[in-house]
C-alpha cells in the first residue's frame, strides 16, 4: 500500500513536471527568430507580403516581446511596397494579441506554481518509501510519461490527419467566449503567420519534447536494470551455500586452525613463507586425487599447515623389566 501511494504520489509530480518542460519548449521555440526566418524563406512569405526578410523577423520579435511582457504595444513599423506603415494595423489584431498575452501570462504563472506543487509530490513519494525511493521515482516517471504520450499521440494523429480541424479546436477550447482568433484575410498577422507555419511550428516544438522525455525514460531504465542487477548480486551472495563439501574442508571446519601453524608463519622469512606456500599448493594437489582405502592420510593432509607442523607425537613403548642376575639371587 505505502509503495503503491508513494508511486502515485510521483506519476502526478512528475506528470505536471512533463506539462512545464513542454510549455517552457514552447517559451523557448517561439522566440527563436531565425527559425521563423527560415519557415518565411521556404514559404516565400516576404516576397508575397511586399516585405523584407528583415522586417518579418522584427515583427514576430516584437510579438514575442510583448508576450513575455518586455513591451506593451506591438506596434512596430516596416516597409510594404516601399511606403513605411505600421504592421499591425487592425484592431482586431491588438484585442487578439492582448488576449493571448493574458493567456500567455496565466500558462507563466501556473507553470510556476505547477513546479512548486511538482516538488512537493514527488517529494511525498520519496519519503513514503524512502526504502524504494529509486524503484519507485523510475516507474512514476513511466506512468506520467505513458499518460502524457497518450494526449501527444491523440493531438497528433487529430493534426496529422486534418490540421485545420486541430487548429480550429485548439483555439475554441482556450479561448472559449472569444471569436477574435478568426482574423481576417487581409490581416497581415494571419498572412505572416499561415497555417503551414504552424504546423511546422508544433512539429518543431513536439519533436524536441519526446527527444528530452524519451531520453529520460531511457535513464530511467538504465537505473532500473542497474538496481535489478546489484539486487540479484546481493541475493546471491545471501544465498545458502549448498555445495557439498570435501572431507578436507569439513575436517577443517571441525579442527578449526592450526594454531602452531599460524604462530609460525607470524615469525617466518620471505623465504621460509614461500617455501611453505609452495609445500601447501603440492599438499592441494594431492588432495584432488587421494588413494582410495587411505581415509586417515586424507584426512592427515586435508589440514592446511605443513606437513612439519602436523606430526604426531609418538610415545616409545614402556620397557620391560630385566630379569634380575641370578648371581645377585645367590648372593642373597
Amino acid at each position: 500500500m505505502r509503495k503503491t501511494v508513494s508511486i502515485t504520489c510521483l506519476a502526478v509530480g512528475f506528470f505536471l513536471l512533463i506539462l512545464c518542460a513542454a510549455f517552457t519548449v514552447v517559451q523557448l521555440t517561439a522566440a527563436e527568430t531565425a527559425w521563423f526566418e527560415q519557415e518565411f524563406t521556404k514559404l516565400a512569405l516576404a516576397e508575397d507580403m511586399g516585405m523584407t526578410l528583415g522586417d518579418l523577423g522584427a515583427s514576430v520579435r516584437t510579438l514575442v516581446n510583448y508576450l513575455n511582457g518586455q513591451t506593451e504595444t506591438i506596434d512596430v513599423l516596416v516597409t510594404v511596397n516601399g511606403q513605411q506603415v505600421r504592421m499591425f494595423d487592425l484592431d482586431i489584431e491588438i484585442v487578439h494579441m492582448r488576449e493571448v498575452k493574458d493567456l500567455w501570462q496565466w500558462f507563466v504563472g501556473a507553470r510556476n506554481v505547477g513546479l512548486l506543487l511538482a516538488a512537493v509530490l514527488c517529494l511525498m513519494g520519496v519519503v513514503l518509501d524512502g526504502k524504494d525511493a529509486l524503484h519507485n521515482l523510475c516507474w512514476g516517471y513511466f506512468w506520467a510519461l505513458g499518460a502524457f504520450l497518450v494526449l501527444v499521440a491523440f493531438a497528433g494523429t487529430w493534426a496529422a490527419i486534418n490540421f485545420d480541424s486541430f487548429w480550429t479546436a485548439f483555439h475554441r477550447l482556450i479561448f472559449p467566449n472569444s471569436e477574435n482568433w478568426l482574423l481576417p484575410m487581409e490581416s497581415r498577422m494571419i498572412q505572416m503567420l499561415p497555417s503551414e507555419l504552424f504546423r511546422d511550428l508544433v512539429m518543431r516544438m513536439g519533436g524536441r519534447m519526446l527527444l528530452i522525455f524519451l531520453a529520460l525514460a531511457l535513464v530511467c531504465v538504465l537505473i532500473l536494470v542497474a538496481l535489478q542487477r546489484r539486487q540479484r548480486a546481493k541475493e546471491a551472495m545471501n544465498a545458502p551455500n549448498n555445495k557439498p563439501k570435501t572431507p578436507a574442508e569439513e575436517l577443517a571446519a571441525v579442527q578449526g586452525p592450526d594454531l602452531l601453524a599460524v604462530h609460525k608463519r607470524a615469525n617466518m622469512t620471505v623465504s621460509e613463507r614461500r617455501k611453505l606456500l609452495e609445500e601447501q599448493e603440492r599438499q592441494r594437489q594431492a588432495l584432488a586425487t587421494p588413494d582410495e582405502g587411505d581415509e586417515a592420510d586424507f584426512r592427515d593432509a586435508a589440514l592446511d599447515t605443513p606437513v612439519e607442523s602436523r606430526k604426531k607425537i609418538e610415545f616409545a613403548p614402556a620397557e620391560e623389566p630385566e630379569e634380575e642376575d641370578d648371581d645377585y639371587d645367590e648372593l642373597l
